[in-house]
This record gives structure tokens, C-alpha cells and sequence, in this order.
């Protein structure tokens, strides 16, 4: 059996992401896989090894009658079975192939809060509604993403599952990964280390993040904040961590392929997002047993277990959010109560072959 995973770009993003890892547990799994980008591939770009990795290098417009030609140029090539849309960008071209391969199953895999796209714009709403006429099955990261997309676009609930992130478990050394990162921006051992993950992006908040370390910064000045990722607000927060007085409290580490290297070496991990599905991240910090502040949005609190696997806040309240941060930074015990408890979630139910055996199942039941 042959898959298409078709992602925007090859790029180290949530939904890309999970496709990559979906695609290495295939391949493992002895299914085949081509990787494909519509648009350009960053200068970074994510790479499945084993895959036939291609880049279709369209521009991002609207609707590119050119992109739509290479796309089927390379459908009718490789064949595939089933073809697995990752984002919206990719479902109007996966879609668009119908026309050519009718009988082309489409896998459309929903990683967010699908009610969240469209504000009050019916006119996008039908669109949508038109277009998943059109896909065969709707596989959600959790059961909130799942019940919010079924009810948003009237889908057939039978076409629509869960089907859990695999989160790949990496064997990191806590304690030289903290000694790395302390030495990269030359910040003592002793250094309380709180990490976010996540595209420079306005629904990721990173400023209510600077909110929060600026009224940590008062109290324990041994507190610091380390920020993964790029995105078109990167430059835009860096300089307003510097307007607030945080230069010596907020670090920047840029993009970074190698995720779990970097959160082994914090004390907790912190999310703040206006809008979430199931954020794998906090799944990657858990596979190092590191425990999660996070704002319940969305999807979050099936990851994140308040009292069990980390720290759920109920609304987007500075005071409150620092106030559990730093409950948690006095409290070794309980930080590694909590640790554990994301850990074992993490191995019990994102298990990554559990999870490829899973879409193995799905593709063959439509490919029949």
C-alpha cells in the first residue's frame, strides 16, 4: 500500500509534524509513503527518511491551477492508495483531485477547533461544508476537536474518528540537557527553566507570556523563560521583551528540529494559546517527564490532567497562571508527581505504532 501525505510545506509545524512522525511509523510498518509539500520547503525542510520526499514549490494564492497540475502529475506517477490532507491549505487541492481520480479516497486529518475559522463568515462556512462533501474521512487528534467538527460542518458522524497522536519517546539525559542549555545563554545551573514551544503566531500569546514573566521577574529572579520557535511575530516579541525589562528573564532559541532535546532540560512547559486541538507539545514534553502550565482551551485538557499531569488554568488570568508556575517551581515533589503522571499518559495512549496501525486500518477500509 502506497499513502500521499500532503502537508503546506516541509516545514517543522504541528501539523507537518505529525504527519512526519504518522509517515516513519508507515514506513516501519511496510507501507509506503510519499511526502509532499505544496509550497516551497523552508530552509530547514522536514525530511521522512524512507519516504519519497517532493516539494511541489506552488505559490500560495488562493486556488494555483499549476500546483493543482503538478499535484496531479504526481497522483497519477506514484499511485497512491489514499491520499492524507494535513491543513486547510491542502484539502481544496486534495479535493481538486477528484476530478481527475474520482475514486481517489481523501483522509482529512483534523488537528484544531474547527469552529474557530470562519468568525461570522457564513459564505466560508458553506464553503467548507461543500468541500468536506467530498472527503471520505475525518480523523480528529481528540474527542473535542472531533465533536466540535462534527457539529460545525453537520459531518457525517460516521465518517469522523479519533485517532490519538503517536509521540515518538527519545531518550534524553535531564540533567546534560540542562547543563547545554544553561551554557548556550550562559545562565547559572540553578536557574529555574519554564519553555515554551510553538510558532511566533498571534493565537499562540506570547505576550500574555511576557505578562506572566514580568510579574515572576519580581519575585524569583532566578525564574527564566525559553522560547522555541520562529514565526512572523518572533522579532516583534523579542523586542517587547526587551521594552519590558525581560532581556535578562526571556531567551530566544530560534528553530530547533530537535524538540525533546530541548524541553529535557526544562522544569515545566507552558502554553497559553487562544486556540488549540490536542497540542502535541505538551505530549513531547510529558515523553520527558516534564509537566505543563496551560490555559484550558480547546482540546488541551485531554492532555493536560489537572492534578495528575500537569496544571490546568481555567481562563487567560496573569496573575492566576503565575501564581501556579511559581507553586510549582517550590514544589520538586510535585513538579516530578506530575512529570511521571504525563509520562505515563503519553506511553499508555500516544503510543506511535498503536497509532500508524490505526490509520493502517482506516486507509485499508477505504482503499477496499
Amino acid at each position: 500500500m502506497k499513502i500521499l501525505q500532503l502537508v503546506t510545506k516541509r516545514q517543522y509545524r504541528g501539523a507537518e509534524v505529525f504527519a512526519a512522525n504518522l509517515s516513519k511509523e508507515l514506513i516501519r510498518n511496510n507501507v509506503e509513503v510519499v511526502f509532499a509539500g505544496l509550497y516551497n520547503a523552508p530552509e530547514n525542510p522536514l525530511e521522512v527518511s524512507g519516504a519519497k520526499n517532493v516539494d511541489l514549490n506552488g505559490k500560495k494564492v488562493l486556488f494555483s491551477l499549476q500546483t493543482l497540475k503538478r499535484l496531479k502529475e504526481l497522483v497519477k506517477r506514484e499511485k497512491p492508495a489514499v491520499v492524507q490532507a494535513n491543513g486547510s491549505d491542502t484539502l481544496k487541492y486534495a479535493v481538486a483531485l477528484r476530478v481527475y481520480f474520482p475514486g481517489l479516497p481523501i483522509v482529512y486529518r483534523n488537528i484544531s477547533i474547527v469552529s474557530t475559522w470562519f468568525g461570522n463568515s457564513q459564505l466560508k462556512l458553506m464553503l467548507y461544508k461543500k468541500l468536506f462533501t467530498q472527503v471520505q474521512h475525518v480523523s480528529s487528534v481528540g474527542e473535542e476537536a472531533k465533536n466540535d467538527f462534527v457539529h460545525t460542518l453537520a459531518y457525517p458522524a460516521k465518517q469522523a474518528s479519533v485517532t490519538r497522536r503517536g509521540i515518538p519517546m527519545e531518550q534524553v539525559d535531564k540533567q546534560e540537557a540542562k547543563q547545554a542549555l544553561c551554557a548556550m545563554f550562559n545562565l547559572p545551573l540553578e536557574s529555574h527553566i519554564i519553555m515554551h514551544v510553538g510558532n511566533f503566531s498571534p493565537e499562540k500569546n506570547h505576550r500574555f507570556l511576557l505578562e506572566v514573566l514580568k510579574m515572576l521577574k519580581r519575585q524569583d529572579p532566578k525564574i527564566k523563560l525559553v522560547m522555541v520557535g520562529e514565526g512572523v511575530l518572533a522579532e516583534t516579541i523579542q523586542k517587547e521583551a526587551v521594552q519590558a525589562g525581560l532581556d535578562d528573564t526571556v531567551y530566544f532559541a530560534g528553530f530547533r528540529s530537535q524538540v525533546q532535546q530541548m524541553l529535557a532540560a526544562a522544569d515545566l512547559f507552558v502554553l497559553s494559546s487562544t486556540v488549540e486541538g490536542v497540542p502535541g507539545v505538551i505530549l513531547e514534553a510529558g515523553a520527558q517527564k516534564v509537566p505543563a502550565v496551560a490555559v484550558n482551551v480547546g482540546g488541551v485538557g485531554e492532555v493536560v490532567v489537572d492534578g495528575e499531569t500537569g496544571v490546568l488554568v481555567p481562563e487567560h488570568d496573569v496573575q492566576l497562571f503565575a501564581e501556579k508556575i511559581s507553586s510549582l517551581l517550590n514544589d520538586q515533589a510535585e513538579r516530578e508527581r506530575l512529570g511521571n503522571g504525563a509520562y505515563r499518559l503519553v506511553t499508555s495512549e500516544y503510543n506511535p505504532d498503536k497509532n500508524a496501525k490505526s490509520f493502517i486500518d482506516l486507509y485499508h477500509s477505504l482503499s477496499k
